[in-house]
């Protein structure tokens, strides 16, 4: 809190919303709460660095809480959301970059601007590991059972010990 008050007003901070690397420590939803008043007050810009969302808790919807309270808040943040670790499709590329805009008027000058930097990068990003994604999650019976293995892969992520012993 300290850090975030002593920035300049208008500040940009990166958060992860789960599964905070390196230290693991996620905050519970009363500190998110604490969190999104102190960015408020000092009208800093969050960016949100979700790549391990079902990793922390082992469900999707908790490990964004944080996020949710940011947008309960009326703020506006931009999110970085991968999906490389929670389908397993490492170097296919696959996740979204978002903008949370105060009305239909930034919103177009965001896109006009996020367009011209993504025109720059890349023209045309590989599209099969984007199409298992979309087949996966749209599909009820795929989803549940994906959801469930996030869930197992989490739990079992608990059970690993954090100490090994010494041979």
């Amino acid at each position: 809190m300290r850090d975030i008050n002593a920035a300049p007003d208008r500040s940009v901070f990166i958060v992860h919303a789960a599964a905070h690397n390196p230290t693991g420590v996620d905050p519970t939803p009363e500190q998110w709460k604490a969190l999104s008043a102190e960015f408020k007050k000092k009208n800093h810009l969050v960016i949100f660095d979700c790549a391990y969302q079902g990793f922390a808790s082992g469900d999707f919807e908790e490990d964004i809480v944080g996020l949710r309270a940011f947008q309960a808040d009326g703020h506006n943040f931009m999110l970085c959301q991968s999906f490389a670790k929670n389908f397993g499709l490492y170097g296919h590329r696959i996740g979204a970059f978002s903008v949370v805009c105060k009305d239909a008027e930034e919103k177009a000058r965001v896109e006009s601007q996020v367009k011209i930097v993504a025109r720059a990068i890349y023209s045309n990003p590989p599209a099969h590991g984007a199409r298992i994604v979309e087949t996966i999650l749209k599909d009820k019976e795929l989803k549940a059972l994906w959801l469930s293995e996030v869930s197992d892969m989490a739990n079992k992520k608990e059970k690993v010990p954090t100490a090994w012993p010494l041979v």
